[in-house]
């Protein structure tokens, strides 16, 4: 009888409630069936990111600049004392041309090989910033910093590099994570032996930023903490002790060239911006200190849209001293930016870097809104803005993007197909409704989807495209086939550094026509073969039709980014 007084809209919802559940959606809701599908999904978005479509050009300069070093390293048998062109390079210490040697003696001189070590050590980053956020906070947080970490647009366009940067950055990770180990997690003290080993490593790899940025986060950590407890234990000062021998060791096998590398003045020096005097406070690269903050919306997109709301969840924790997480994640983003700020020379791919603090911070944000207690938060005003601010620029990106592709890249036909623009901006326009409507959650699963988006619009169709319209390689395959055909002899005439770098790996690693490094070599070719080909640069193209005695002619022009063009000329003795 008392059933029968219970409405019947009870009664339907008890019956709901009491009724067996799809096996499906029971192991969906499974903890460690998501945790796995997470897992998944960070393996196939970071191997898409950073090991497809590694075969294509070298790109940029400095690509072809280490590849070139490397590629001269090989040919000597010379492993302490670098040189490129001929002439010795002393501008970084020889480490990362070490594993770019191993890595073409094991795979062969091409393009994979050589960004094979800058792909793996960015692998290796998205791991380890997946282990730091489920360990501090949880599996939440570790899916999203390290979705973070995938997706960002400097690490992206960087990470897949022939650059030092994207090693850096995992060196810098590891000594990090390591460090975290004991002072927040309370776990063996053994682990300070790998965080100065990996230390020691960055120093060796690119001067003494490696060993100071993570020393720079760990010691600002422990002065705001008033936590001593890492000074006074012994493992402590056996791996400084350890990284200190191994770098005096490391630095006994360069020449007297490289000895600056190490040294704790010029590592000083280096951080110091001299501008800072100056009325405009400019670094002498011309950058004035503010020019990252300038860089954060393109260098951190898509993810930037959710930096000022991030920081200002982890600023509301004060006392930052009781919560040590909140406190470790402004330490390592403020403190790295303001190094960077204040850094003698400002480049882009100095702030990959960055790019794990900033993907922890994301996480956190994520892991903080998905708790139980945020669940039902409403959307803040200033995320609102910029959410709405991402969307559009998305959706202006697919029909305005190609100018800036076609001004730097010399892209000039349509890039990305039809039915990609469609998805593009139904994804953006969703992340609109979201945004305006004020569905928090949602709002931020479409920023994650975006981003893997982008990941697609950058590797398979940006890079292509980029590699089509003005590839060096394509250039040099031309270049060797003329030179190969009947006619006049063809040499290349580049002396000095040459302004495209990329092109001249090329045509030095297929060593199919001879380099005369200077004007005289010129003339003695002309009177030794009759009327030559000459491959060159502009610059070395204006010095030889000034040069009496003999007549230039161009006979071709291999349009390049940046005005980096090639010109084969024919040279013959005038009159």
């Amino acid at each position: 009888m008392a059933a029968m007084n219970v409405p019947p809209s009870q009664l339907e919802a008890s019956s709901l409630a009491s009724a067996p559940r799809p096996a499906w959606t029971a192991l969906w809701e499974n903890p460690a069936v998501g945790r796995y599908v997470e897992m998944l999904l960070l393996v196939l978005v970071g191997g898409w990111a950073y090991f497809a479509n590694l075969h294509l050009s070298l790109l940029e300069g400095s690509e072809g600049l280490y590849a070139g070093i490397a590629g001269e390293m090989r040919r000597r048998q010379e492993f302490f004392d670098l040189t490129y062109q001929g002439e010795p390079y002393f501008n970084k210490p020889p480490l990362f041309f070490w594993l770019l040697n191993l890595s073409t003696s094991l795979w062969g001189d091409h393009e994979i090989a050589l960004r094979l070590p800058g792909s793996l050590a960015a692998a290796g980053t998205i791991l380890l910033t997946y282990l730091l956020g489920t360990q501090l906070m949880s599996s939440r947080a570790g899916f999203w910093a390290a979705l973070v970490v995938a997706t960002t647009h400097v690490f992206l366009w960087y990470g897949r590099r022939v650059l030092f940067d994207s090693t850096l950055t995992f060196l810098v990770t590891l000594a990090l994570f390591a460090w975290i180990q004991v002072q927040i997690l309370g776990r063996s003290s053994r682990w300070y032996l790998l965080a100065f080993l990996s230390m020691a490593l960055g120093a060796m790899l690119k001067e003494m930023h490696g060993f100071f940025l993570p020393l720079l986060i760990m010691a600002l950590y422990a002065v705001i903490q008033r936590d001593a407890r890492m000074v006074k234990d012994p493992f402590f000062w056996i791996g400084l002790a350890g990284a200190v021998a191994m770098l005096a060791w490391y630095a006994q096998l360069l020449s007297a060239g490289y000895q600056h590398h190490f040294l704790v003045r010029s590592a000083v020096q280096s951080v110091w911006n001299s501008g800072l005097s100056g009325a405009a406070g400019t670094s002498k690269d011309g950058h004035p200190i503010y020019w990252y903050l300038g860089m954060m919306w393109a260098d951190f997109f898509p993810w930037c849209a959710l930096l000022p709301s991030a920081l200002i969840l982890l600023w509301a924790q004060r006392p930052l001293r009781s919560h040590p997480t909140e406190l470790l994640l402004l330490v390592w983003v403020l403190g790295l930016f303001t190094a960077f700020s204040l850094a003698t020379l400002k480049r882009e791919p100095y702030l990959t870097t960055l790019v794990p603090g900033i993907g922890l911070m994301i996480g956190y944000f994520y892991h903080r809104l998905g708790s139980s207690e945020e669940t039902g938060r409403s959307m803040p005003p200033l995320l609102r803005l910029f959410l709405v601010i991402l969307a559009l620029v998305f959706i202006g990106g697919m029909f305005f993007g190609a100018a800036p592709l076609r001004r730097r890249w010399l892209v000039s036909a349509p890039i990305v197909s039809p039915v990609f623009v469609v998805i593009m901006v139904s994804l953006a326009g969703t992340l609109l409704y979201a945004a305006i409507t004020a569905r928090l959650q949602f709002a931020l699963r479409m920023v994650g989807v975006l981003a893997v988006a982008y990941v697609v619009l950058v590797v398979n169709y940006v890079f292509p495209a980029i590699d089509q319209a003005a590839s060096p390689r394509k250039a040099t395959e031309e270049i060797t086939t003329m030179a190969r055909d009947a006619g006049q002899p063809m040499f290349l005439y580049i002396p000095g550094w040459p302004k495209n770098e990329d092109a001249v790996y090329y045509l030095k690693r297929d060593s199919l026509l001879r380099d005369l490094p200077d004007q005289e070599a010129v003339q003695q070719a002309v009177l030794a073969q009759g009327p030559i080909r000459v491959i060159t640069e502009e610059q070395h193209r204006r010095a030889l039709q000034q040069q009496a005695g003999l007549a230039v002619e161009t006979l071709q022009e291999f349009l390049q980014p940046g005005r980096k063009h090639l010109y084969l000329l024919s040279v013959q003795a005038r009159g």
